[in-house]
């Protein structure tokens, strides 16, 4: 079988190896997924590095999720074969995968693939910072680096809860987009004066919670943006500068502070919890309406022009 390989850290474009492995054997409560399609996430790119959360076992196959159909069950397996599931798994570039039972989300047959590809590492992150942040209907919500695809799914989520989004983005020709998926305000933040701007569009109601994916001076004009008794969750870290405020900020306004990882919110989740998250994405994001399609797709063989696409959205690799 073709998989996407690295034998040392790096940068993906330079160690990423296309090889012919051995088909690889499902073992009880195990299932083989013929892999249709995985998306390359900042993670994915991270993880060949070796600054990821979790570290490669070298050679290692690349890729930490995708999408595709069962090709073998066990005879006790609940997933039936030719099932359509998206999954979460180390290795995920190859076009055959080995995966644990409970580590894969059946879908519906007329789930849309690109969206099936998508479905876990972004969407849970996306569900989890708005449980997370503790917002309701009429709460203002502030999201940086607003034309990520974690974004654009917050912002379609938290739509449908009637909360209001401020997205800040980097430049003008991507509000229209954002504006079309129902952010409130689509904003382009000026140094230093981001807490005017938030004071005039929430009409001084300020911001409940805010998700930073960025960091830096940018996070600091952010905490101090928060009304009182709001929230900053970071899960990001575009910005190597750091992160400032003075205490007295925070304890007077009795703000918190926290980080979010996806892995670590979702392995905290009880199964009740769980199943609940995993029933609200699949029917929200599976509406014709809600938007996750894919900016390009690239067959496995021009994976180095996959890496290289800088246009924007998302980008699959198509095995």
């Amino acid at each position: 079988m073709k998989a996407l390989v690295f034998e040392q850290a790096g940068n993906a474009a330079d160690v990423i190896q296309l090889k012919h492995l051995a088909y690889p054997k499902p073992a009880p409560g195990q299932l083989l997924i013929r892999v249709k399609a995985c998306p390359i996430h900042p993670a994915d790119l991270l993880f060949i590095e070796g600054k990821y959360r979790y570290q490669p076992v070298l050679p290692q196959i690349a890729g930490l999720e995708g999408a595709g159909y069962v090709e073998e069950a066990g005879h006790d397996s609940i997933i039936p074969k030719g099932s359509l599931v998206a999954f979460s798994k180390i290795g995920a570039w190859a076009q055959y995968v080995v995966v644990d039972e409970q580590d894969v989300v059946l879908l519906p047959d007329n789930f849309p693939l690109q969206k099936a590809a998508q479905l876990l590492l972004n969407a849970y992150t996306a569900y989890g910072l708005i449980q997370e942040a503790k917002v309701k209907s009429s709460d203002w919500l502030l999201l940086t680096a607003g034309h990520s695809t974690v974004s654009r799914i917050v912002i379609q989520l938290a739509a449908e809860r009637g909360i209001c989004v401020i997205a800040t983005v980097r430049h003008e020709e991507q509000k229209k987009e954002l504006l079309a998926l129902k952010a409130e305000h689509v904003i382009v933040p000026e140094s230093g004066k981001l807490k005017q701007t938030i004071d005039e569009l929430t009409k001084g109601k300020g911001i409940k919670a805010a998700l930073d994916a960025v960091g830096g001076p940018l996070a600091t004009e952010i905490i101090s943006s928060l009304s009182p008794g709001g929230c900053l969750i970071a899960y990001g870290l575009l910005d190597p500068e750091p992160t400032s405020y003075f205490n007295a900020e925070v304890v007077f306004k009795n703000l918190v502070i926290k980080g979010f990882g996806v892995r670590g919110y979702v392995a905290a989740l009880s199964h009740e919890e769980r199943s609940h998250m995993i029933s609200h994405l699949v029917h929200s994001i599976g509406r014709a309406e809600f938007q996750l399609a894919a900016s390009a797709v690239f067959p496995t063989e021009q994976f180095k022009d996959a890496f290289a696409y800088n246009k924007g959205g998302k980008v699959l690799l198509a095995f």
